[in-house]
């Protein structure tokens, strides 16, 4: 959980910098915001999507809720699943166009990558803060695996 909260931390500071990067027109002030972004995607938000998605295996393999006995654990994985994704996948592709072309700031691409790197923050933070709120209410209702395997006892 305290890997998730962190992650959720850093991504709402993403959320912060790419917004207000939307303004900004010079190209070194942009090259500067998004090699931040950029630099701590790598050295924060990278390793803490894993350590969250490693530590939340873990613990459902490890505890009374199991992996697949709940469907909220379930619901949580997938959410973890497609926000590392994103993460891994394609916050670094966006970053590095939004840094390499800098100079083209104002254009139609140029706003439309800003942009997309907005909604990708807003996305990461739906996800976690959801993931977050399953833990944290467990929602009643199983799988139905488990009403099958509880039916045959």
């Amino acid at each position: 959980m305290v890997a998730s909260v962190g992650w959720w931390g850093v991504t709402a500071g993403f959320l912060v910098l790419t917004a207000a990067l939307l303004d900004v027109r010079d190209p070194s002030a942009l090259r500067a915001g998004y090699g931040l972004h950029e630099l701590t995607v790598a050295w924060l938000a990278r390793p803490a999507a894993l350590l969250t998605l490693g530590t939340g295996l873990l613990l459902a393999l490890g505890t009374r809720w199991g992996l697949a006995r709940h469907w909220w654990v379930l619901a949580k994985l997938a959410l973890l699943v497609a926000t590392v994704v994103v993460t891994v996948a394609v916050s670094p592709a966006m970053l590095d166009y939004a840094v390499a072309h800098a100079d083209r700031a104002g254009t139609p691409e140029y706003t439309g990558a800003q942009r997309v790197l907005v909604a990708m923050a807003v996305f990461h933070l739906a996800t976690i803060g959801t993931a977050a709120a399953l833990s944290v209410y467990k929602p009643t209702g199983r799988t139905a695996t488990t009403w099958r395997r509880i039916r045959r006892r």
